[in-house]
């Protein structure tokens, strides 16, 4: 067994969890795969080993990627089992626990204004060093791994719809677009502050890390979405607390996903939480926030 395989046993057939969700009168049964039981503790591990395998790296060579800081944990954490440099271009405004997480790991951490500086620094870097650019915002390895979230899911049941965040556009394209095959209708998530899937271009930052990173992606198929819902900060902060006051550990991004659900329409939905809490404990995430839509959500766990 190589150490791909030994590290793959770490990764995928996460728990989906079920929630119970009442809304306006109506039940909304919510189907939410925990990826925090993944290797390094986030959905981003599945894509993260997928890319380095089908890069062509071995252990002393170099890879180089963008973030918003999943994945470059997921990178920062596989690559130093492997032997592999890595080096790390992030903005400067994501979370302190994924700056040090990624650090502690061993990678190499460049921090940059924005993403358009990341972008530009790491190509020129790529060159310049002759290290991999692993380009996970259209490498097909992400949107291929994350299909195993769409089987995983049919593998207990076939829900009427599927809610994701876009970051890469690897899960939504992957888990939704094979659950599509099925039937599954297809929401995606938008920060309303910056409404970059609506309006095709970001009008503004946002606080729900990991998606919309000021890009329509690549392996983002808005063939496959049906749906596109607004949800602000507060609201996916306020949800994503909610949450974590019952004992579930979702991350902002959770939230968002989560309320997407409630949102949906449907009946019986499934979405993704992308990662815990853990890597938010520094942001407002940490500082109560109530608004009045999460105030009318009640969520139990089913008998």
């Amino acid at each position: 067994m190589d150490k791909f395989d030994k590290i793959s046993k770490f990764i995928g057939n996460t728990p989906l969890l079920k929630l119970d969700v009442k809304y306006n009168e109506n039940i909304v049964n919510v189907y939410a795969k925990c990826e925090w039981y993944n290797f390094s503790g986030s959905v981003k591990d599945r894509a993260a080993i997928s890319m380095i395998k089908n890069i062509g790296v071995h252990s002393g060579d170099e890879i180089v990627e963008v973030t918003s800081g999943n994945m470059g944990i997921s990178l920062a954490s596989i690559g130093a089992l492997l032997g592999i440099k890595v080096t790390i271009f992030m903005p400067k405004t994501m979370s302190e626990e994924r700056k040090k997480l990624i650090k502690l790991y061993g990678a190499n951490l460049i921090l940059c204004d924005n993403f358009d500086d990341c972008f530009e620094s790491a190509k020129k870097y790529a060159q310049k060093t002759g290290a991999k650019y692993v380009k996970q915002f259209e490498n097909i390895n992400n949107r291929l791994a994350q299909e195993n979230i769409g089987k995983e899911i049919l593998k207990e049941i076939t829900p009427d719809a599927f809610v994701s965040g876009v970051g890469t556009g690897g899960t939504l394209s992957g888990a939704g677009g094979y659950l599509k095959k099925y039937g599954v209708h297809i929401i995606a998530i938008d920060p309303a502050s910056s409404s970059l899937l609506t309006l095709g271009y970001s009008k503004g930052e946002h606080k729900i890390q990991g998606l919309s990173d000021g890009l329509i992606p690549a392996l983002y198929d808005k063939e496959l979405v049906e749906k596109i819902i607004p949800i602000t900060d507060e609201d996916a902060i306020a949800m994503a607390q909610k949450l974590n006051k019952m004992g579930i550990p979702c991350g902002i991004s959770g939230g968002a996903n989560f309320l997407g659900c409630v949102l949906s329409g449907y009946k019986n939905v499934a979405t993704v939480f992308a990662d815990d809490n853990k890597k938010y404990l520094s942001t407002d995430l940490s500082t109560p926030v109530t608004t009045p839509l999460i105030d009318k959500i009640s969520i139990s766990l089913p008998n």
